[in-house]
């Protein structure tokens, strides 16, 4: 490895260094509560260091939360698409992209950023292309089900939508704690739903 390139690696571990210092920080004290030194002193370095990287608590923000969706992304890559059987791979992937639990850091992230959406353009466009790609991917395991026959939808993306609200909705309650909501609770109600919208009649 040369010098040049043996810099940009120490480069980008130190950026990879404070994305995950970032997401934990915001995890733990909210975005908006988040100082240059909080981060900081998580990824091990000087102030200068995160500044450098990252300008804006948003920009660090939108890198963390875009970090989360990829370790989805590779998580679905490697184990969705080789279910063959399409209620199955549905299942697994709703098992991989709900809430884990109370304090959920890549949900607790997305608390962040649909709150700075509604008052920043940037924030709510990246937002926005993250979701889009989540559609994406639980309209392709429907049509999957339903080339086999498995599934039955005259509107694919109405029922993905459907079925994505749900996923929010009680991601964010199982997220928050306090409540009487399990994860198996959760994960019950979504496939008792997608049963509804998808069983061939």
């Amino acid at each position: 490895m040369t010098s040049v390139d043996s810099r940009r690696a120490k480069g980008r571990a130190r950026e990879e260094s404070v994305v995950a210092a970032a997401a934990q920080a915001i995890t733990d004290l909210g975005l908006s509560n988040v100082r240059v030194a909080d981060i900081a002193e998580r990824a091990g370095m000087g102030t200068g260091h995160v500044s450098y990287y990252f300008p804006s608590k948003d920009a660090l923000l939108m890198r963390a939360i875009r970090e989360s969706e990829s370790d989805l992304h590779a998580q679905i890559a490697d184990q969705v698409h080789r279910i063959e059987d399409p209620w199955k791979r549905l299942s697994r992937l709703v098992d991989l992209a709900a809430s884990a639990g109370s304090g959920d850091p890549g949900w607790v992230l997305w608390f962040d950023v649909w709150a700075r959406a509604a008052t920043d353009s940037t924030v709510a466009a990246g937002g926005a292309e993250l979701e889009r790609w989540w559609r994406e991917v639980l309209a392709e395991v429907i049509r999957y089900g339903c080339e086999r026959g498995d599934f039955a939808a005259d509107d694919v993306e109405a029922v993905g939508l459907s079925l994505s609200a749900l996923i929010d909705g009680l991601s964010i309650r199982l997220t928050l704690g306090g409540g009487e909501l399990t994860r198996t609770r959760l994960l019950e109600l979504v496939m008792a739903s997608a049963h509804q919208h998808l069983d061939p009649a």
